[in-house]
């Protein structure tokens, strides 16, 4: 079952309010990549935009799932970019250049949208490494860090451009913890232009399948980045994207962890 914003916003759930029968909520949606045991990097990435963009998106996007290639049959569990480029699942059948196609044409729609892209990224194994005792119970995980720096990021760029328009941010609901719980419901008490901090499925959210293309590129671009350094770069689907897209993203490497341990007291707080 697909559920659109607009039904979302008629029931209830993101709450709105309107100028001249505009719904004038800006929403952004989060997905997570790397948060298995044994990953080097943990990611999150996701777009941001209007009530106006998202329409436009979700449209577009709901007709390549019922048609994504000539002869090719509906995909029924959404576009999921591991699976296409693993060839796996619904894309099992797919030809090299088949798999290059539908890429093509799923992110186009987010291009042609005219979002806002952005990605947070943390070097896992050096936060496992340094991150303990007093920092990780006021830091907790790399999950934690991309998580509320997501939201950060998301007011740092509404608010100059759309005033006090509010803001709802919607994230995967596979990641939900107390923890993530928790930050967002500080971020709703302190933040008022935050309508909402929430979470949803991926496969009824069509935006959420948009942000999943965000968070797997770049987090195959920071492992290679984490290996290579700045020789690393991007694969040529998110090359193509970074050229046409407003995008924004950031690494937490070894060093930027051990400058804001030194920053922080002991008991892990900050100054």
């Amino acid at each position: 079952m697909r559920v659109l914003i607009r039904e979302l916003v008629d029931a209830g759930l993101l709450p709105t309010r309107h100028r001249e029968g505009f719904l004038l909520l800006i929403r952004a949606y989060f997905d997570d990549s790397g948060t298995h045991t044994d990953s080097l990097v943990t990611v999150m990435g996701g777009l941001l935009g209007t009530v106006d963009q998202w329409e436009e998106f979700e449209r577009d996007w709901a007709r390549k799932l019922d048609a994504p290639l000539p002869g090719k049959p509906a995909l029924q569990k959404g576009f999921h970019l591991s699976h296409c480029n693993a060839k796996s699942g619904e894309f099992s059948g797919y030809s090299d250049a088949e798999q290059d196609a539908v890429i093509h044409d799923f992110r186009e729609i987010i291009l042609n949208a005219k979002l806002t892209s952005m990605a947070s990224c943390v070097d896992r194994r050096a936060w496992n490494e340094l991150v303990v005792g007093g920092y990780r119970d006021v830091l907790g995980d790399a999950l934690s860090v991309c998580f509320f720096d997501c939201i950060d990021e998301v007011v740092r760029i509404v608010q100059p451009v759309y005033g006090h328009d509010k803001i709802a941010i919607i994230f995967d609901e596979g990641i939900w913890s107390q923890r993530l719980q928790t930050i967002g419901e500080q971020w709703n008490n302190h933040q008022l232009d935050i309508v909402t901090v929430t979470f949803a499925q991926i496969s009824e959210v069509l935006p959420l399948q948009g942000a999943d293309i965000v968070a797997t590129e770049n987090y195959w671009h920071a492992l290679d980045w984490l290996k290579r350094g700045d020789d690393a770069l991007p694969r040529p689907h998110l090359r193509h994207y970074l050229a046409n897209m407003l995008h924004q993203g950031r690494i937490l490497d070894r060093e930027a962890i051990q400058n804001e341990i030194a920053r922080r007291g002991p008991d892990g707080r900050a100054p």
